[in-house]
């Protein structure tokens, strides 16, 4: 029987260049002055990166392109699997999947969509790559994983009190045999009872947010242990960036420095929706800061409520 190495061989990250101050999306978000002070002060958001002008394919496609510039034979990718958060993220006539497919020239890829999750679909969907290659049983193949939305409507530009949305995308490129950063685990737990949070009732939102730590705390310890190590072997974790005060009780709850958790991108970018774990890990790679042998945790959680932590490296 032949062995199979799921890994992570390339990714790639992108944010527009246009950046603007959370206090320039007051009036369209319809925040007041004790809420923004509360996203400022408490939750360490300041900067988003926003490009009205961009268009959602070239957003997801400026990432895939530089990743696929290094791939000499783009005919191995055998799927093409975009992750986003928001379920209608273009008209019902448009195959966003599909069309992503089409600006990047795999044309002989299976494309499809991964959402269900929420912000938690981009680790899903690299779960999901491997599922598919490993049932190929050719090591030859890849696939591609693409996440990035833009938030366009109120809704999904914010969760009250919690995060404001910014643009971002990534690309991953997956293979099964072994060639770049090995896949060691993952782990995800599903919640359903906060299944409606759009609107969310006020006792689901304060249970909600009572259990919020020690479910993220106890996802991420399972994936580091089914990987066989402990929390002392990670060197770093790169969370989804919806506040900083959620990641600092987290740091508090597993009792480790604050620095294991990659938090700079949070005032830069805000919550980029399921794009955040990679974007985190493409800033700490090019502030040179990632090395050979060491182990990551990519951490998110999509409201409904997924947990996910996907541990990487080694």
């Amino acid at each position: 029987m032949p062995s199979y190495v799921p890994a992570i061989e390339a990714v790639e990250a992108f944010v527009p260049h246009q950046s603007i101050a959370i206090e320039d999306t007051v009036e369209r978000l319809e925040i007041n002055r004790n809420q923004l002070k509360v996203f400022r002060r408490v939750h360490g958001l300041a900067q988003l990166r926003l490009d009205p002008d961009l268009m959602l394919v070239d957003l997801l496609s400026a990432p895939a392109e530089t990743l696929l510039a290094g791939v000499p034979d783009r005919s191995r990718i055998q799927y093409l699997i975009y992750a986003h958060t928001v379920p209608d993220v273009a008209p019902a006539h448009i195959n966003m999947a599909q069309l992503l497919r089409d600006r990047l020239g795999l044309a002989h890829a299976e494309a499809f969509a991964v959402t269900q999750q929420n912000c938690a679909s981009g680790l899903a969907a690299v779960d999901i790559a491997v599922q598919l290659l490993l049932a190929t049983g050719d090591p030859a193949l890849r696939a591609l994983v693409v996440t990035g939305e833009k938030p366009v409507s109120r809704i999904f530009s914010i969760i009250p009190g919690c995060s404001i949305m910014g643009e971002g995308s990534a690309a991953c490129l997956v293979n099964i045999n072994g060639d770049g950063m090995r896949i060691r685990s993952y782990s995800v737990k599903l919640d359903g009872r906060y299944a409606h949070m759009h609107p969310p009732s006020p006792a689901a939102l304060t249970e909600f947010y009572a259990t919020y730590t020690s479910s993220v705390a106890e996802v991420l310890r399972d994936a580091i242990a089914k990987a066989g190590l402990e929390l002392g072997d990670i060197t770093a974790i790169f969370p989804h960036n919806v506040n900083l005060s959620s990641w600092q009780r987290l740091i508090q709850e597993l009792d480790v420095p604050s620095e294991l958790v990659y938090l700079d991108n949070v005032p830069r970018y805000g919550h980029c929706h399921c794009a955040d774990p990679f974007l985190n890990l493409v800033s700490m790679r090019e502030e040179g800061r990632l090395r050979d042998g060491d182990v990551y945790a990519l951490a998110a959680v999509g409201l409904g409520a997924v947990y996910a932590t996907m541990v990487i490296g080694g």
